[in-house]
């Protein structure tokens, strides 16, 4: 997971943090951690795949394609947030390229944005929108 002085941030620190947080999880694929950034009732929706709802579900999913791959890494190259209100949850708006890493050894690089919307604390909604058609 990378995010470099070169990166475009409009997030507060304390926001830009819980994100490094949720991709050290992803970038090492972690599935327990990744679905624990989620409410229980979270709802994660990858490309042009059916919505998963529910933390445990997330988990199952994402375990699922972790091993099929080998590794992955995120380098984001922009992180922005809409704060929100008392009424609204933040949304937050990452790009990154995420170099896939297949059991072969060969790698792959395509770029993804996700929108999350989250509480204070957890990610109530993930949508990934990335073409990983050529794993």
């Amino acid at each position: 997971m990378e995010i470099t002085e070169d990166t475009k941030i409009d997030a507060s620190e304390k926001t830009v943090e819980w994100i490094k947080d949720l991709y050290r999880a992803v970038d090492n694929t972690d599935e327990a951690g990744f679905a624990d950034a989620f409410t229980e009732e979270g709802c994660l929706t990858w490309g042009n795949q059916d919505m998963i709802t529910g933390s445990k579900k997330i988990e199952e999913y994402i375990g699922e394609f972790f091993c099929s791959i080998d590794t992955l890494d995120h380098s984001f190259s922009g992180i922005w947030s809409i704060e929100g209100t008392e009424d609204a949850d933040d949304i937050l708006t990452l790009e990154a390229d995420v170099t896939y890493t297949r059991h072969d050894g060969s790698c792959i690089i395509v770029p993804a944005t996700t929108i999350i919307e989250r509480d204070e604390k957890k990610a109530k909604a993930a949508r990934i929108y990335v073409d990983i058609s050529a794993l």
